[in-house]
């Protein structure tokens, strides 16, 4: 038994470093990405037109990829650690989404649109229910306070489509937050306390 619980708790360290890693990972390739495409425009564009050509689209597309692969680990340890389970499981759902935009960029048009407007709809609703839900600690209180901004953000960011060409800005307000979130509470899930898995010998009673 004991073996067990500490093996739970190392899975939720691996979890969390994942979540550390997503934003960064995601933001490093964005950038190679913007690099290589000297054209972009963040009024005039999507940030998925980075992944249609040449050496942006290899950056891009691979970093969607790897950055929904990272997402979907920490998704699957935050679903053991948080004790409502409903944002974890959306916020699981989303990071396959993303992956699936690394996997058919803008080239796969019908597809990449639904799988696209399938990941920013998800990764607001489940900022917003793990903002909603999450109160078991004062930590978790700060970090679903943090989620309902950030998910007020995403939906507030809406209003750009109106007024800009592009979506790229409505874009990164919806989930460059997000990483930021899930950065966070993987430093937790890594370096701090994992209630729920920390095993603790039982004391026999003094005699």
């Amino acid at each position: 038994m004991q073996h067990f619980k500490l093996d739970h708790t190392a899975i939720t360290k691996i979890a969390g470093l994942c979540g550390i890693l997503v934003p960064i990972v995601v933001f490093v390739c964005i950038g190679l990405s913007m690099a290589q495409a000297p054209w972009f425009r963040w009024t005039q564009h999507a940030l998925s037109d980075l992944g249609v050509e040449d050496f942006s689209a290899i950056f891009f597309n691979y970093g969607m990829a790897i950055g929904g692969i990272l997402a979907f680990i920490f998704s699957l340890g935050l679903i053991k650690t948080l004790s409502n389970k409903i944002g974890a499981y959306i916020l699981s759902l989303s990071s396959l989404s993303l992956i699936g935009i690394g996997l058919f960029p803008e080239t796969v048009f019908p597809i990449h649109f639904i799988i696209s407007a399938s990941f920013f709809v998800l990764i607001a609703l489940s900022m917003l229910i793990i903002g909603l839900k999450i109160k078991r600690d004062q930590f978790e209180r700060d970090m679903g306070l943090l989620a309902t901004i950030f998910a007020i953000l995403a939906i507030s960011s809406t209003v750009f489509l109106l007024i800009l060409e592009g979506v790229a800005i409505p874009e990164s307000i919806s989930c460059f937050p997000a990483f930021i979130w899930c950065m966070i509470y993987g430093i937790k899930m890594t370096f701090g306390q994992s209630r729920p898995f920390v095993f603790k010998e039982k004391q026999s009673p003094a005699t």
